[in-house]
């Protein structure tokens, strides 16, 4: 069993039963809304939480997905996940939707929730940052099994992790001997919906370039993802944690023969230089806005 944190805060509400539901969100990462013959309530995303109508509502909730999906005939999922918490007298609050559950905890019980179920044997990841479809996870989170290919109990496609995710690791192992990272630069892919590795991406190191400093990046996607523009998409999250952290100008290089890797630099930005040797170099300066304006 797979857990994957959610990385904005919830809220769950009680509305005026005699008015109308509320506009859902465009492009909200969740809002589910429950009508009964006395009651309307709703749980969603706190900064999307509505202002009209509000009789009552408890904030400070996080939630925990359930990766996968699940089919009805599965049971003790929830009693699984919920009699762990009991235990540690930390509660609980379940919302159930056609393939999954999420699991949402009191914020200040979150961090604890965590370390008891990891103590029994569930698996929880917890994203750094997270897109419409990924979740970026430190890739040292897993080093060790990628680097050996250790695939025993992991969630991963079958075709992760690919030859470069496991020199990464190799070097990575090597490097963290020297001296450990203060901020993780490279990070695992996971789909959101099956919570399962399927890439990774990241910080490569800082490049010159005609006295520009830029920070290379450097990424790659399982065979059976590719297609599926989900490489333009976690370029475009790399973009918003370097644009987080500071980072003004980045680069890339690609293959002359991996033309879908120079579309998805092209659609986030990305500037072809003059070809002076056997790979493509790409630069793009971070606009100080970035929201809205990246992979579209």
């Amino acid at each position: 069993m797979l857990l994957i944190r959610q990385l904005r805060a919830h809220s769950v509400l009680a509305l005026d039963p005699q008015g109308p539901n509320p506009a859902i969100p465009r492009d909200t990462d969740f809002w589910s809304i429950t009508k009964t013959y006395d009651e309307l309530s709703l749980v969603c995303v706190t900064d999307e939480a509505p202002k009209v109508g509000v009789i009552e509502r408890s904030d400070n909730w996080c939630a925990f997905r359930v990766a996968g999906t699940m089919e009805f005939t599965l049971t003790g999922i929830v009693a699984q996940i919920s009699q762990v918490l009991a235990d540690a007298h930390l509660g609980i609050f379940v919302v159930s939707t056609f393939d999954t559950d999420f699991i949402l905890v009191a914020s200040h019980d979150a961090d604890a929730a965590v370390d008891k179920w990891r103590e029994a044997g569930i698996q929880v990841v917890e994203p750094l940052h997270q897109t419409s479809r990924l979740d970026f996870i430190d890739f040292n989170y897993e080093l060790e099994d990628i680097a050996f290919n250790n695939r025993q109990g992991k969630t991963w496609v079958d075709d992760y992790p690919t030859k470069g995710d496991t020199m990464i690791a190799n070097l990575s192992l090597n490097a963290e001997l020297d001296s450990p990272q203060e901020v993780p630069m490279y990070f695992a892919l996971r789909s959101r919906s099956t919570g399962l590795a399927i890439g990774s991406i990241g910080f490569r190191g800082e490049h010159i370039s005609d006295g520009t400093l830029a920070m290379e990046i450097g990424y790659e996607l399982v065979d059976s993802e590719h297609l599926k523009g989900l490489g333009t998409e976690a370029i475009a999250g790399l973009i918003e944690i370097a644009h987080a952290r500071g980072v003004t100008q980045l680069c890339a290089k690609t293959d002359p023969l991996n033309i879908p890797s120079q579309k998805a630099l092209a659609r986030n930005g990305f500037v072809e230089l003059p070809r002076t040797g056997a790979e493509i170099m790409w630069e793009f300066s971070i606009p100080d806005k970035i929201v809205g304006q990246l992979a579209e």
